[in-house]
């Protein structure tokens, strides 16, 4: 509502003016009644009206000298320069007090008796003027807090803007101040294990409102109703906003209480989850460019305290965070487990190596990095056993997490479902391949028993488990591999021996034993004799 004030000497007209015109229906309400132009003249002062309807003739200061004098002071700024708009209502049709009310900028010269359509009329067209003129004041104001802001903000201001950012925020000089950063922190996935992550931004808890900007706006005008409109400032995923005095002495300048209640807000508005950091609080505008850069610092310590989504510069400044995850034990023992497919055991793992990474304050690039590592192994052995990646529901939704702003517990969450879905596209390709893959791998064996082949590098050949291959071949064949591989050689070499008249390291040699040692220990366990035994044997028996 627009604001009026009514000058009139009879006050049986100002009564009847208020009960004649529908003020609220014409975007006005009344403020205030003075009976001259003295009287009135202080009220101006005071209550610093948007319109005056005044009477021309009054005794002592009649409404053309309010005017005049209205206007003369309020271009000397000594009225703070907010000039009313006056609408003059008179019985006398002179024209001579029409042009001197045109020349001091009179809105409308009304006649009495008053028509209240004409006056309603002139109302309504006023207040649509009055609505643009204030919100260009208000755009104007705000361009200006801003420049100042951010010249506080990047350390470009002196005193002088120091003062025109209090004067314009109705800021003491000595107030707290603390900058906060809201981040949107959307729920990646739910409670069970089932993942129902979409890919797209939880638009759902949204609402109405077509950002999340909107949200922190709305939530902040919840909080401070009597307050102007909070100037937010993006900086890309999160807003910014700068708490005064005005907002934390309500908590006893107790800015974590403040800052809690904050998020209680937007739980209790929009069912929106939102990690809020706050940079140290200051006392001189010219410090709030550290405020700035503290609550970004802040960011950093989010997985330390993110179970209530708080973190205060001032409480974590002391911890020492880490920036790179070098502990790698913990991935490699998940990805053995991951490809032995003990699921329980692996998810156990996961669990204690999610609370190491709390523990040990890894800042959120540290654990992304982490994360990422892990998925990128995991990507390489499953595409070892040429397994479809590209068809896993859960790799984009865990590569994402830290891009959508996830907290933690939403990266344990999400990893624990991607490596279940491994682990059952693991035993998929290795079902496929064990159908046709064991016959072959005998083959194989059989066809190279003379190299320097292994379990191991077999197993790789194939893209198999070495572990699981040992216990597969033994299932299908009755034996162990390195039993079959050394029945092979020993075969081959009783028939080198009685063959050909190669010695006996050449003989190893052929057969792929590394060593004559070994092979001749080897062949007395299996034949009961020495390789040179067992040829001077055939020989006498020959």
């Amino acid at each position: 509502m627009h604001q009026v004030l009514l000058v009139d000497d009879e006050v049986y007209a100002r009564k009847g003016l208020r009960k004649l015109i529908r003020w609220e229906a014409c975007g006005f309400e009344v403020i205030g009644e003075a009976d001259d132009g003295d009287e009135a003249y202080e009220q101006i002062e005071r209550l610093q009206p948007d319109v005056v309807i005044t009477d021309i003739r009054m005794p002592e200061t009649d409404g053309l000298e309010l005017i005049r004098r209205t206007s003369l002071e309020g271009d000397r700024n000594e009225i703070n320069g907010k000039i009313p708009y006056f609408i003059i209502l008179s019985g006398y049709n002179d024209f001579t007090y029409a042009q001197q009310a045109v020349r001091y900028g009179v809105q409308d010269y009304i006649l009495k008796p008053i028509d209240e359509v004409e006056l309603e009329a002139t109302l309504c067209r006023l207040s649509a003027v009055l609505k643009q003129h204030k919100s260009a004041e208000q755009e104007k104001r705000e361009r200006q807090y801003m420049r100042c802001l951010e010249q506080l903000m990047y350390g470009e201001a002196d005193s002088s803007v120091a003062e025109q950012w209090l004067e314009l925020t109705d800021t003491h000089s000595g107030d707290m101040l603390a900058y906060l950063l809201f981040e949107h922190n959307p729920r990646l996935c739910s409670d069970v294990p089932e993942i129902t992550y979409t890919g797209e931004e939880d638009v759902a808890q949204l609402g109405h409102y077509e950002s999340f900007q909107q949200i922190v706006q709305a939530v902040l005008k919840r909080m401070y109703p009597q307050d102007t409109p909070m100037h937010l400032k993006q900086h890309g995923e999160r807003v910014g906003v700068l708490l005064t005095g005005k907002h934390l002495r309500t908590d006893a300048n107790n800015l974590r209480k403040t800052v809690e209640k904050i998020q209680f807000s937007f739980t209790e508005m929009e069912n929106t989850r939102v990690c809020i950091y706050a940079g140290a609080t200051c006392q001189d505008p010219l410090l709030i460019g550290h405020a700035y850069q503290t609550a970004l610092k802040a960011i950093a310590y989010k997985f330390i305290t993110e179970d209530d989504g708080v973190v205060l510069f001032d409480d974590v400044q002391h911890v020492q965070v880490q920036w790179m995850h070098t502990d790698h034990e913990k991935q490699q023992q998940l990805l053995r487990l991951m490809e032995e497919q003990q699921m329980e055991a692996m998810e156990v793992t996961l669990g204690d190596w999610f609370t190491e990474l709390r523990a040990s304050c890894y800042a959120p690039a540290a654990v992304t990095s982490a994360v990422h590592q892990l998925v990128s192994a995991v990507v390489s052995i499953l595409k070892s056993v040429q397994a479809d990646v590209k068809t896993m529901t859960t790799l984009q939704p865990v590569l994402d997490w830290q891009s959508e702003r996830g907290r933690l517990a939403d990266a344990h969450q999400l990893l624990n479902c991607f490596m279940e879905e491994a682990v059952r596209r693991l035993a998929e390709q290795r079902q496929q391949i064990q159908k046709g893959a064991m016959p072959k791998i005998k083959s194989y064996i059989e066809e190279n028993y003379s190299k320097n082949i292994s379990l191991k590098s077999i197993a790789s050949e194939f893209y198999m488990n070495p572990v699981y291959l040992g216990q597969r071949f033994r299932k299908v064949y009755g034996m162990y591999f390195n039993d079959f591989l050394l029945q092979l050689r020993i075969e081959e070499a009783k028939r080198l021996l009685r063959q050909t008249d190669l010695r006996v390291y050449e003989v190893a040699e052929r057969v792929g034993f590394g060593s004559s040692d070994y092979f001749a220990t080897q062949f007395e366990k299996t034949e009961a004799s020495s390789p040179t035994e067992y040829r001077n044997r055939l020989m006498g028996e020959g």
